[in-house]
């Protein structure tokens, strides 16, 4: 299964759309590896924000009465646009879809075949009734031309981004993001017959684990879900709907978008409910009872019957995680996930976690508000970690030159120029920092 190098079938997918280095004073991508191509996604970010009055498939349906036909509308907007071509999940050349600069870097930063970056391990009894723990989870995330402008703005100066006091993105803003498992079919049924993609990843059993970017070697994964995020006016009480996919088989069709079942869909975390029953901001498809849920250690998908997927914290949902995006994060964190699921009849317990983690924080609000912070994200983890990255590489010597303001303003660095390689501090601490961002 590992190689030391993936050679002969390593090609330059997507001519068109060369991989760009983050910026010239940074020289430590994770992305770069001798003799593997990198992916091909795109950076050159669209300059022109496009008119809010175009209407979007989507809109004609009601999420909340129709969820399954909104889901696959939004995925329709990405169909078209990626496939896996000899194990590596591509785009076409020209797909109207970005990733974020400055998530290759770290112990979890972009891995080059895929762009993949390492997200919160699955523990025991997650992904199924009897998936163990030790179980890694990859991604990548895209957004579309609405949110790409945004992330244009952003990183105009890609060696210092700009981060305003209130990011919002604007209407019809869409994220796509696909995660991959190196869990065993044995362990996760649904995965069997899933075709095999390669990614550089760490060891196998490593999990959560913040490992050496040298000790990867090329593995096989298999997708495991699609997340999506739309910005829709409809959803008065965060702005968003946030949904998930999960990969099934027999394979049939593309094999990858076609195997996609709808898992789950959320546009409020029903704040003050605190039990399952009386959830009414999330829909979930019972159909896959005892498949991606049902057991003592994953009752539900998310929290008390909230939305979520397979790979998340059944301590959390989807809009929960996201809405604690903000830079610097509150000193709380993404999600208290020390919570006792064995504790979910314990009124007080489960009151205190609701009230602390599932409010609707409207876009443009704030989690935490009474902490300081330097930008609030919009319900954007990609950027909150791209600001903490940057900074990291200027703490450590990796980036070179000016100290970014937005390290400055965050307090995470305050000296006016990045440090120099006899005065960083030690990198081992600083990268052990950089752990999986998805709680």
């Amino acid at each position: 299964m590992r190689t030391a190098f993936f050679s002969l079938a390593v090609v330059f997918l997507s001519q068109s759309i060369a991989f760009a280095d983050t910026c010239p004073r940074f020289q430590s991508s994770t992305m770069k590896l001798n003799g593997v191509a990198p992916a091909q996604w795109r950076e050159n970010y669209p300059s022109v924000f496009p008119d809010p009055r175009d209407k979007q498939p989507w809109e004609a349906i009601s999420f909340r009465s129709t969820p399954v036909d909104y889901m696959q509308k939004v995925l329709d907007s990405a169909r078209p646009h990626f496939k896996n071509v000899d194990g590596r999940l591509t785009g076409t050349g020209s797909e109207p879809w970005w990733i974020s600069k400055w998530l290759d870097y770290g112990t979890s930063g972009r891995e080059p075949l895929m762009g993949l970056t390492k997200e919160r391990g699955p523990k025991a009894g997650d992904l199924s009734g009897t998936s163990t723990e030790g179980a890694q989870v990859w991604a990548v995330g895209f957004y579309n031309t609405p949110g790409a402008a945004i992330l244009g703005e952003v990183f105009a100066d890609p060696c210092a981004p700009s981060l305003p006091v209130n990011l919002k993105f604007p209407a019809d803003t869409v994220s796509i993001k696909f995660l991959f498992t190196d869990a065993s079919v044995g362990e996760v049924s649904y995965l069997k017959d899933a075709p095999v993609y390669y990614a550089y990843i760490d060891r196998a059993g490593s999990s959560s684990a913040s490992l050496p970017v040298s000790d990867r070697t090329r593995q096989s994964l298999r997708l495991l879900q699609v997340d999506i995020a739309v910005k829709d006016s409809r959803s008065i009480d965060t702005g968003w709907v946030f949904g998930t996919f999960v990969w099934q088989g027999p394979p049939k069709g593309d094999q990858l978008f076609d195997n996609l079942v709808p898992v789950s869909l959320q546009w409020g975390n029903d704040p003050g409910i605190y039990d399952e029953n009386s959830i009414k901001q999330s829909w979930v498809n019972d159909n896959l009872k005892g498949i991606l849920f049902g057991w003592a250690k994953r009752p539900s998908m998310g929290f008390m019957g909230r939305a979520n997927g397979p790979a998340d914290n059944v301590r959390s949902s989807c809009l929960s995680c996201h809405s604690a995006a903000r830079s610097p994060r509150a000193t709380i964190g993404l999600l208290d996930s020390g919570f006792n699921m064995d504790r979910l009849d314990n009124a007080m317990a489960v009151k205190q976690h609701v009230d602390i983690w599932f409010q609707n924080i409207k876009s443009g609000h704030l989690f935490q508000p009474t902490e300081p912070v330097a930008a609030n994200l919009d319900y954007s983890l990609q950027l909150e970690a791209a600001a903490f990255r940057v900074c990291a590489a200027c703490e450590a010597g990796d980036l070179t030159g000016d100290t970014p303001p937005i390290c400055r303003s965050t307090g995470f660095y305050n000296r006016p120029v990045c440090s120099s390689a006899d005065t960083a501090l030690p990198r081992k601490r600083l990268l052990q920092t950089m752990a999986p961002p998805r709680q």
